[in-house]
């Protein structure tokens, strides 16, 4: 039996593809399946890919399909797998040799649902590589309720059982950016169990500048309906009122924070005003009384109630300044 399946989505990342497949293939956790899924390269890729898998036959397995993004391969890699726990690696970053045989480990030893480690934070700035202080609050949590609370989304420093991912709508929604976000969030309803291991296993990096083309600042609009894929999917589930609360900070503080950053880093006024009113639209018409949330306290309850739509031009513009990504 394989114990853990490692899905790894590729699309044109032949400058750095190859380290990333030598940290996975040389993974001191012996079962282990690489599930490389091209996603419709036109680089060198696929040759690298196939390179891969035959020379590490019993290790690597490959799939290609037409370009579909990032969350349709995913969501194909998951089919194809047959580990008993999952986890995704970014064909431009790279891993920690010893990261899956660490986290399966303590996933058996305390019978955990999700394994979550650290991660190195690097930035390309030029010919420069710094590392900044890692996104979200990644620790243990107390429980489910509090995953909820200012978590680390991306699913490349965690380890998943696979019965997590077989429940019904936990998948990456196609078609948007931030799908991340929405898979992550699905999942909590099904760890009863989650551990942290205070290691930086995962070298995740930051590319490219922060310019914004016309198409790349209408995307950023996409966190709305992956914002709606969430809730339709705990109201569906008959889960909504259990989790209300948690759900209400998380959405809105999303929106209020790395999105409105987001926003402010586009040069094209009237898309960043669309995105504007359609960020405040949302917010008012699904969590009209947001700023009674317990979770919005001290230095976030004091700007969650002081940023609206009259100011969130200024406040987007300074907020995606300081943050990155």
């Amino acid at each position: 039996m394989v114990n853990v399946s490692i899905i790894v989505p590729v699309y044109n990342t032949e400058k750095y593809l190859q380290r990333c497949l030598d940290s996975l293939v040389n993974q001191t956790l012996e079962e282990l399946e690489i599930i490389l899924i091209d996603d419709g390269s036109i680089d060198t890729s696929n040759q690298i890919m196939r390179e891969y898998e035959k020379e590490y036959p019993n290790r690597v397995k490959v799939y290609t399909k037409e370009n579909g993004g990032q969350a349709t391969a995913r969501n194909m890699g998951v089919l194809k797998s047959s580990g008993k726990y999952i986890g995704f690696v970014d064909s431009d970053d790279y891993v920690d040799t010893s990261m899956f045989e660490s986290m399966y480990q303590m996933a058996e030893e305390e019978k955990c649902d999700m394994v979550e480690c650290h991660y190195h934070y690097l930035c390309e700035e030029g010919k420069a590589i710094k590392e900044y202080k890692a996104r979200g609050n990644v620790r243990q949590f107390k429980n489910q309720k509090d995953m909820f609370i200012n978590p680390q989304v991306s699913p490349w420093n965690k380890l998943y059982r696979r019965e997590v991912l077989m429940h019904s709508g936990v998948d990456f929604p196609d078609g948007y950016i931030y799908e991340d976000t929405a898979f992550y969030i699905k999942t909590i309803p099904f760890i009863k169990k989650e551990k942290y291991i205070d290691e930086q296993f995962v070298y995740y990096y930051l590319r490219g500048n922060s310019t914004m083309n016309v198409n790349k600042s209408r995307r950023v609009g996409d966190i709305i309906p992956v914002m709606e894929n969430i809730l339709d999917f705990y109201i569906n589930n008959q889960l909504y009122d259990v989790y209300q609360e948690e759900l209400e900070y998380f959405c809105v503080k999303t929106l209020l924070c790395s999105s409105l950053s987001r926003i402010g880093r586009i040069k094209d006024h009237s898309i960043a005003k669309e995105l504007y009113d359609n960020t405040f639209s949302f917010i008012n018409e699904r969590f009209p009384n947001y700023k009674h949330n317990q979770y919005f306290s001290g230095k976030i309850g004091i700007y969650s109630r002081l940023v609206n739509r009259r100011n969130s031009k200024y406040i987007g513009k300074v907020l995606g300044f300081v943050l990155k990504g």
